[in-house]
C-alpha cells in the first residue's frame, strides 16, 4: 500500500521538479505559469540543486526551485502551505537578491536580466481570489507596465481545488489548474485521475509512488512535513495568546501589542534574511533596529 505523499511538501517539490531528469516537467509547468507556448522554454539551467538533510531540517532552510533560462532570465518557485503577513516583504527581498546577486561593480545596469517569482500558496491566500495573478511595477494612473523586468506570481492553490477536473479537450487555463490539483492534493485516487489527463503529470505519479516506498525518502519528507507543522502551531499559539493579551487590557492595548510584535517578527525574519545573504552585521543592525546581540543569536 501506498503512503499519503503530497508536492506540498516543499522537499518532495524540489526532489522532482528540481532534478535534472524531470527537467521536461519543470518545463511543463513553466509553459503553463507563464502562457508560452510549447516548447518556448528551452535549456532549462537548474541553480542550487543540492538537497542537504541539514537544509531540510533547518527552520530557516528554503527549499525553492531556482532555474536560469537561456536568455538568463532567472525563476524562483517557492511554495507555502499557508500565508502569512511576512510573505509579501520576504519575497520582495528575494526577488532583489536575485535580481543583483550575479550583478558585478562596473557593469552597465542594462546587464540586469528579468527575474520572475513563482509563488505556490496552499491556504489563507489573501490578496485577491484569483487562481493565478501577476504582479509587476504599473503607473497608478494608466496601469502602464514601467519595465519587464520585475514579475511576481501567485498561484492560489485552494482556489485551483474548487474547479472542476476536466478531461478532453484541455485548454491552456485548465491545464494550469490541474497542475495546480495534482500539486496540491494529498489524496492518492485524485492524482491517478488528474495524472490521467497527462503524460508529463503521469509519470510525476508514478515518480511520487516509487518515492513513497523508500524509507529514507519518506524519513525525509516527514522531517519536513513536522517542521512544517511546528512552525504553524507555534505561530498559532503566537496569535491566540496576542488576542487574548487583547481582550484582558483592553482593544487599544491588544492592537498596539500586536503592532509592536509583528513589527518585530518582521524584524528578525528580515534579519535572518539579511543573515542568510551574508550582508555585515552592522549594516543588519542599522537597517533593522535590532541590537547586535539580537542579530548574532538568529
Amino acid at each position: 500500500m501506498y503512503p499519503t505523499l503530497t508536492l506540498r511538501n516543499d522537499y518532495l517539490f524540489k526532489r522532482l521538479l528540481g532534478s535534472e531528469e524531470n527537467k521536461n516537467c519543470l518545463q511543463d509547468f513553466l509553459e503553463c505559469v507563464l502562457d508560452v507556448p510549447v516548447g518556448a522554454i528551452s535549456e532549462l539551467e537548474l541553480v542550487d540543486k543540492e538537497l542537504s538533510k541539514d537544509v531540510v531540517t533547518d527552520k530557516i532552510g528554503i527549499l525553492d526551485v531556482k532555474v536560469r533560462l537561456k536568455d538568463r532570465t532567472t525563476i524562483n518557485i517557492e511554495i507555502q502551505n499557508a500565508w502569512s503577513g511576512e510573505f509579501i516583504p520576504r519575497t520582495l527581498f528575494y526577488w532583489a537578491k536575485m535580481y543583483t546577486e550575479h550583478f558585478k561593480a562596473g557593469e552597465p545596469y542594462t546587464n540586469l536580466r528579468t527575474c520572475i517569482t513563482i509563488n505556490l500558496v496552499s491556504a489563507g491566500f489573501k490578496l485577491n481570489t484569483q487562481v493565478h495573478s501577476v504582479y509587476g511595477i504599473l503607473e497608478k494612473g494608466s496601469c502602464q507596465q514601467l519595465t519587464e523586468l520585475m514579475e511576481i506570481h501567485f498561484l492560489n492553490l485552494s482556489r485551483a481545488e474548487e474547479k472542476e477536473i476536466q478531461k478532453e479537450p484541455i485548454k491552456k487555463e485548465q491545464k494550469l489548474i490541474q497542475w495546480l490539483q495534482f500539486i496540491n492534493t494529498d489524496l492518492r485516487e485524485v492524482r491517478n485521475m488528474l495524472a490521467a489527463t497527462s503524460p508529463i503529470l503521469q509519470m510525476l505519479n508514478e515518480q511520487i509512488d516509487v518515492l513513497s516506498l523508500n524509507p529514507i525518502e519518506r524519513k525525509l519528507y516527514e522531517s519536513r512535513m513536522k517542521l512544517k507543522s511546528d512552525i504553524a502551531t507555534i505561530s498559532e499559539v503566537q496569535y491566540k495568546a496576542g488576542a487574548e493579551w487583547g481582550l484582558a487590557e483592553g482593544e487599544a492595548r491588544g492592537l498596539a501589542e500586536g503592532k509592536s510584535l509583528g513589527s518585530r517578527q518582521a524584524k528578525l525574519e528580515t534579519a535572518r534574511l539579511m543573515k542568510q545573504a551574508h550582508c555585515e552585521i552592522p549594516f543588519i543592525e542599522k537597517m533593522t533596529g535590532l541590537t547586535k546581540a539580537e542579530v548574532a543569536s538568529l
